[in-house]
């Protein structure tokens, strides 16, 4: 309808069942109407290019070689984040204690500044 006011033209669309169900008939003046055909046919253009955007947006969404579920079944059930290979896992080394000032020194004293709230001072 908006279309059909904007244009001053008479849009017909198909019928269900009809031989020709992409035929739109556009009736009214000769160049009133042939703005609308060029209007509608940049809508169409527009429509399709996101369309094709779209899909090609959703080709990086699947997860490539099935759906989900199937990835799921493969691996089995979840025991959550398992660590392998690391180097405390082989042979009789531990994890670090991150606690430890020992396992992880100090690099010297810590050097106090003195903070402002209108950030450092420019000589």
């Amino acid at each position: 309808r908006k279309i059909m006011d904007e244009f001053k033209v008479d849009l017909r669309f198909p019928q269900s069942g009809a031989a020709d169900p992409n035929l739109v008939t556009v009736t009214g003046r000769p160049e009133l109407v042939d703005e609308a055909i060029d209007h509608l046919l940049n809508l169409e253009e527009e429509y399709m290019a996101d369309v094709v955007e779209n899909e090609a947006k959703m080709a990086y969404m699947r997860p490539s070689g099935g759906s989900a579920a199937a990835m799921d079944e493969q691996r089995g059930p979840s025991k959550g984040f398992v660590v392998r290979e690391a180097p405390w896992a082989t042979g009789s080394e531990k994890a670090p204690d991150m606690s430890s000032s020992e396992d992880f020194p100090s690099f010297g004293a810590p050097v106090a500044t003195k903070a402002s709230p209108w950030g450092p001072k420019r000589f």
